[in-house]
C-alpha cells in the first residue's frame, strides 16, 4: 500500500496540484487499497488514477464482487478490546471527495473517488 500511495503523490505533484489535494488522494488511496486487500487477501489488486474535469479520480480494482460496506468505527480505541479498530476507511472517502462509488467489473469491481484538483503554486 505504500507504494501506491507514493504513486499517486509523485504523480499529483507533478501534475502540479496542490499539496492539499495531493494528500486527500494519498489518503483516499490508502484506504481504497487497504479494503481491496482486505476483500481479496493474496490476490491482485490494480491502482488507476487520472484527472478527470476539474478532478483528480483515484480508482482501485480487486477481484472480488462484494461491495464495500461503511462500518461503524470504534470510538474507544484499544480500550474497547477490539481485534480490529477500523471502520474509517468509507467515511474518510466520503469527507474528502467530491464524489465517489462503485464500478462492477466483468471481474471484480472497481472503488472510485474524486478530489477537486487544485492547482498548486508550482508551474
Amino acid at each position: 500500500m505504500r507504494e501506491g500511495r507514493l504513486i499517486v503523490e509523485s504523480q499529483a505533484l507533478q501534475w502540479g496540484l496542490a499539496e492539499e489535494t495531493v494528500q486527500a488522494a494519498v489518503l483516499i488511496t490508502s484506504e481504497l487499497l487497504t479494503n481491496a486487500v482486505e476483500a481479496t487477501p493474496g490476490s491482485p489488486v490494480a491502482l488507476r488514477m487520472g484527472l478527470v474535469g476539474n478532478g483528480l479520480q483515484v480508482e482501485v480494482w480487486d477481484s472480488s464482487p462484494e461491495r464495500p460496506r461503511r462500518s461503524s468505527p470504534d470510538l474507544e480505541g484499544p480500550l474497547s478490546g477490539a481485534a480490529d479498530p477500523g471502520g474509517w476507511g468509507l467515511g474518510i472517502v466520503d469527507a474528502l471527495s467530491e464524489a465517489h462509488g462503485v464500478r462492477d467489473e466483468a471481474e471484480g469491481k472497481s472503488v472510485w473517488a474524486v478530489v477537486k484538483a487544485l492547482r498548486g503554486d508550482r508551474r
